[in-house]
C-alpha cells in the first residue's frame, strides 16, 4: 500500500512538471480566417459593387469539418457602422469554404457601404461561436432607371425637361426629340456620380407654330460593364408646345390628301388624326390634353420565396389619374421566378431573379429582386427579406432584423413591426421558444385558465413549463392574455438561458429598490451579461412593473441567444 501511495505521488509530481513545461492549450472557438467579395460570374475580387448585380462572399474558417454553419447573415451600413440593415443571402458550404450569393438593392440613396457578414458555427463537441467580419467601405454604383420624366411647354415655345436621376454610373444623358421635322439629338454632360433632379431646356423647337414632340431620355453607361438586365431603361414624355397650332401643320404630319376645307366639320377635333411619328410611342394627340404618366413604383424592392410559394407585388402608377395606367410585367429569369399579368410572383427554383413592371406609356420601370430557396432547406437557413417600415432609427432595429431573419418574430401584413406595441405572456412564450428551439414537446398544462391559451401558443407554453421557464401565479393561473411586465419577461429570459443566478444583489438601476425580490437575481444577471444595458434605458430605470414592448422582448431574446452561442 505504501509503495502504491509513493508511486501515485511520484506520478502527480511528474504530471505537474509536464503541465508547467507544456501548458495545456486553451480551446478557441472557430473563427473566420479569410473573407472576400467576388463577382459571381468572373470570381474577380470586387473593388466596388454594382447594385442589382450578383456577388458572392467567400470565406474560410478554422472550423472542424463536422462543424455546421448556421444562421448566416449579411448586413450593410451607410453610416460607418452606426446602424445596420439586413439583406438576403443564399449560402452553400464546401468543406471549410462558404459561398454566399447576394445582390444589393437598386436604391439611389445607397452609394457607399460597409458589409458585415456573420455565421453561427455549431461544432459536434464544444460551444457554438458567432464570428463576424466587416468589409469595406465599398463604393456602390447605382444603375437605376430615371424617374419622374416630364416635358413642360414654356410660353415662348421652348420645352423644359425635368427628371430624377437615379444612377451615378452614366457618363451623360442622351435626349432624342421626335417631331414633324424628324429626330434631333441632345446630350446632357456632367451627370456621372450625381444623383438627384436634373433639367434641360430645348431651345431649338419650332417657336412659330404649335408642335407635338416626343422626348426620349437615356442614361449612357459606357465606362462600366452591365449585364443586359441591369441596363437602365429609356423613358419618354410627350408635349404640345404653346404656340397656336395651325390646320396645315396637322395635315403635314400625316400622308393624307388635304380635303376640301369647305367639307370639314369644324366641330371635329382634327388633332385626333395621329401623326406617324407618334404611332411608335402608342400616343394619340388627344392624350396630350390628359394627365401624363411620370413614373411607377412597387411596394417592395426585395422578397424571398420558397419553391412553389407566391406573393403578389403591388404597383402604383403616378399620377394616379394618368390617361394610361396600363403596365407590363416581366422576369429576367423565369426559371427561378415567374410573374403573371397581375404581379403575382411564383418561386420556381433556387436562385435570384429580377421582376420588372413597366408602364405602357413612358417606359417607366421599377424592379424587385426575388430570392427563391429550396423547400428542403432548414428553417434557420431560410432566406427572409426584411422590410419593416417603422424601424428607422430605432435602437433595437439590429436585434429585430436578426430575430425576423431566423423566425423568432414576424412583422405585420402592412410591412410594419410595431416595436412599441405590447406583448402578452402567451406571445412572449412563443417568441422565446422559437428562439431556444427545445427538442422536448413539453408537458400537460394544469393551469386553471389553460383553456384561454390559444392553440397557436399551447405547445410553446407546454415547452416553457417543462423547462421550468414558466411557473404561473400563486392562484394557479397563467394569464396568457395579460401583457407581460419587465420583471416577468427578464426572469423568463434568464431561466431560458441556463445562466447561473446568485442571490439577490443590488443592481445598477436607479429604481433598484422597486425590483421584486423574486426577480432581482434574474435582473442582476441580465445587467451583468448585457442582456439589459442600463445606459440604454430612460433615466437608467428598470421599471419592473412596466409593460414590455415588442422591441424590448425581441432585443432581450436575441442578446440572450448571442451569449448562449459564445
Amino acid at each position: 500500500m505504501i509503495l502504491v501511495k509513493r508511486a501515485l505521488m511520484l506520478f502527480l509530481v511528474i504530471l505537474v512538471s509536464l503541465c508547467s513545461a507544456f501548458p495545456i492549450q486553451r480551446s478557441y472557438a472557430a473563427t473566420i480566417t479569410r473573407i472576400n467579395v467576388v463577382e459571381a460570374e468572373t470570381y474577380a475580387s470586387a473593388t466596388y459593387l454594382i447594385a442589382g448585380k450578383l456577388y458572392s462572399i467567400t470565406f474560410e474558417s478554422d472550423k472542424a469539418d463536422s462543424t455546421k454553419i448556421e444562421f448566416p447573415w449579411l448586413d450593410y451600413s451607410t453610416d460607418n457602422g452606426a446602424t445596420w440593415s439586413s439583406i438576403s443571402i443564399s449560402t452553400t458550404v464546401n468543406n471549410k469554404v462558404s459561398y454566399g450569393a447576394f445582390r444589393l438593392p437598386i436604391d439611389p440613396q445607397l452609394v457607399s457601404i460597409l458589409l458585415r457578414y456573420g455565421v453561427t458555427l455549431n461544432p459536434v463537441i464544444g460551444s457554438k461561436s458567432t464570428p463576424e467580419r466587416i468589409l469595406g467601405p465599398y463604393k456602390v454604383m447605382q444603375p437605376g432607371d430615371p424617374s419622374d420624366f416630364t416635358a413642360t411647354p414654356n410660353d415662348d415655345g421652348t420645352v423644359t425637361l425635368r427628371w430624377d436621376d437615379r444612377s451615378n454610373m452614366e457618363s451623360h444623358y442622351r435626349i432624342i426629340r421626335s417631331g414633324p421635322d424628324g429626330d434631333k439629338t441632345f446630350d446632357v454632360p456632367g451627370t456621372m456620380d450625381q444623383i438627384g433632379p436634373f433639367s434641360f431646356t430645348d431651345k431649338k423647337t419650332n417657336t412659330s407654330k404649335s408642335t407635338i414632340y416626343v422626348y426620349s431620355l437615356t442614361p449612357i453607361i459606357d465606362q462600366y460593364h452591365l449585364p443586359e438586365n441591369l441596363i437602365p431603361a429609356t423613358v419618354w414624355a410627350t408635349v404640345k408646345t404653346k404656340v397656336p397650332i395651325q390646320l396645315s401643320d396637322i395635315y403635314k404630319e400625316v400622308p393624307l390628301v388635304i380635303p376640301d376645307k369647305s367639307k370639314i366639320n369644324i366641330d371635329i377635333p382634327l388633332i385626333l388624326i395621329n401623326p406617324k411619328y407618334l404611332e411608335k410611342f402608342n400616343v394619340k394627340p388627344g392624350d396630350l390634353d390628359k394627365t401624363a404618366v411620370s413614373g411607377v413604383k412597387l411596394n417592395k424592392k426585395m422578397i424571398a420565396l420558397k419553391e412553389g410559394e407566391s406573393e403578389t407585388l403591388i404597383h402604383s402608377v403616378t399620377p394616379s389619374n394618368a390617361a394610361n395606367l396600363k403596365v407590363v410585367w416581366s422576369s429576367d429569369n423565369s426559371q427561378v421566378a415567374e410573374v403573371d399579368s397581375t404581379g403575382k410572383v411564383t418561386g420556381k427554383s433556387s436562385g435570384i431573379a429580377k421582376i420588372s413592371v413597366k408602364t405602357e406609356v413612358g417606359n417607366f420601370i421599377d424592379t424587385c429582386m426575388v430570392t427563391v430557396v429550396a423547400n428542403d432547406e432548414s428553417p434557420p437557413q431560410e432566406l427572409q427579406v426584411i422590410q419593416l417600415s417603422d424601424l428607422g432609427g430605432h435602437p433595437a432595429s439590429d436585434e429585430i432584423l436578426k430575430a425576423v431573419a431566423v423566425g423568432i418574430v414576424t412583422g405585420y401584413p402592412d410591412g410594419t413591426f410595431k416595436p412599441d406595441g405590447s406583448v402578452t405572456r402567451a406571445e412572449f412564450a412563443s417568441m422565446l421558444m422559437r428562439g431556444v428551439k427545445p427538442a422536448d414537446e413539453g408537458m400537460q398544462l394544469v393551469f386553471k385558465d389553460k383553456d384561454k391559451i390559444g392553440n397557436w401558443a399551447v405547445k410553446a407554453v407546454q415547452q416553457a413549463v417543462k423547462l421550468g421557464i414558466i411557473t404561473g401565479y400563486a392562484d394557479g393561473t397563467f394569464r396568457p392574455n395579460a401583457n407581460i411586465t419587465h420583471a416577468e419577461m427578464i426572469s423568463m429570459v434568464i431561466r431560458a438561458s441556463g445562466l447561473p443566478m446568485g442571490d439577490e444583489q443590488k443592481t445598477g438601476f436607479a429604481d433598484d429598490a422597486d425590483i421584486p425580490k423574486w426577480s432581482k437575481p434574474a435582473v442582476s444577471k441580465a445587467e451583468e451579461t448585457g442582456i439589459i444595458i442600463v445606459g440604454g434605458l430612460p433615466d437608467g430605470i428598470f421599471a419592473p412593473k412596466a409593460l414590455t414592448t415588442r422591441a424590448e422582448a425581441t432585443s432581450a431574446i436575441v442578446r440572450m441567444l448571442t451569449i448562449m452561442a459564445k
